[in-house]
């Protein structure tokens, strides 16, 4: 009862998007799904030290960064943000 009736905030769409992953991680699934990683929601952010689905990144603003594909234009414009404005996504990022 205590975790019932709750508003959660994952902040994920949950949508499978194709990464095109030639990094050798294999995928478990049909076929038309092999290149796809579901979403991962950015709650509990604050407690990773290494980011993306291969944990290359060290930084949030790495990952941001190593985004394309259909991650291309939002990666783009965290680029194009003030170093302010970054400061401040970075750190609610950090909040999360």
């Amino acid at each position: 009862e205590a975790l019932g009736d709750k508003l959660i905030h994952p902040f994920s769409d949950f949508l499978l998007h194709d990464i095109g992953t030639g990094d050798g991680i294999v995928q478990v699934g049909p076929q038309d799904t092999a290149n796809k990683l579901r979403t991962v929601p950015l709650w509990g952010l604050r407690t990773k030290a290494r980011f993306m689905h291969d944990l290359k990144s060290l930084s949030l603003e790495n990952a941001i960064s190593r985004h394309d594909g259909e991650a291309h234009d939002p990666a783009r414009r965290f680029k194009e943000l003030s170093p302010e404005d970054r400061a401040a996504l970075i750190t609610f990022l950090q909040s999360l």
